[in-house]
């Protein structure tokens, strides 16, 4: 019975990194998109934004 709480603590544990490590990628990416350049030269990273 022990055997299947680790499990769940395993894949809840991988579950709550794959998330978080999402959520810094999505950050800094609209942290970029915040601080672009007012010129369009950067817009080649934000196609999808416009």
């Amino acid at each position: 019975m022990e055997i299947v709480v680790l499990l769940m603590y395993i894949v809840l544990f991988l579950l709550a990194l794959i998330l978080s490590f999402f959520s810094v990628k999505y950050f800094i990416t609209m942290w970029k998109f915040k601080n672009r350049k007012k010129d369009g030269s950067e817009n080649d990273d934000f196609k999808r934004f416009d």
